[in-house]
């Protein structure tokens, strides 16, 4: 029988995941929840404990953390607010840029490919960190965290994200380094492209619909200077 045909995309704008993607945040994310439990009497969690907590918003993160407090609601909010605060006051610390992140973000830039920000970061935090770490970079929307608005990975969170980028879903590229960046373009109907250099491993990402896993930012500009992606 004849091999299936790879599938083919074009590429035409790119959805890029923030944290773990383009910024590694955890060392000020894991100082941040520790103080904020330290400060309510509460013991302190490992680097890795929070590693594998983050991506699907603050107080998803909160009852990971917390889990005999999981189901109460007033305290699993109290210490979301605190550590969203927090975070907020206390500034990206010890916070970079991936190696080689500003470089493509300005490649694509010169290229006038359009690129978004999605983050399940709180929407202050996420305006903050691109100013900061990315200025100049005219990305057509930072989408983060709102109150009452659906986070990644569902489909409602990236639609104006997409209607931003002016392209059919199916031909944006969602960049993330979570099984949460997967299934977020999965839902959304985008590629879902994973980052090996991020805060889950890259067998979860395939798992979850990754078509290709790249290593490297070069890699991702070679994606838009080919014009299409083809399926692992």
């Amino acid at each position: 029988m004849p091999r299936p045909k790879k599938r083919k995309t074009m590429v035409k704008a790119f959805v890029f995941d923030l944290d773990g993607t383009l910024l590694d945040t955890l060392d000020d994310i894991h100082s941040v929840v520790n103080g904020v439990f330290l400060h309510r009497g509460l013991d302190g969690r490992t680097r890795q404990e929070v590693r594998q907590a983050v991506g699907r918003g603050v107080e998803h993160l909160v009852r990971t953390l917390l889990p005999s407090r999981a189901g109460d609601s007033s305290f699993i909010s109290e210490m979301s607010d605190r550590i969203r605060d927090t975070y907020l006051e206390k500034g990206s610390v010890m916070t970079r840029p991936y190696e080689g992140i500003p470089e493509l973000l300005v490649a694509l830039q010169e290229r006038s490919i359009p690129m978004a920000v999605l983050t399940n970061k709180p929407q202050p935090s996420a305006d903050e960190a691109v100013a900061v770490y990315f200025p100049g970079i005219e990305f057509r929307m930072v989408r983060g965290a709102r109150r009452g608005a659906p986070l990644k990975p569902d489909p409602e969170a990236s639609l104006p994200v997409i209607e931003a980028l002016g392209c059919n879903a199916g031909s944006v590229i969602m960049l993330g380094d979570s099984d949460v960046d997967m299934d977020t373009a999965v839902n959304a109907g985008m590629v879902p492209v994973g980052v090996s250099w991020g805060f889950r491993d890259r067998q979860l990402l395939l798992s979850r619909g990754a078509r290709r896993i790249v290593d490297s930012p070069d890699e991702i500009l070679a994606l838009a200077e080919a014009d299409t992606i083809s399926g692992c």
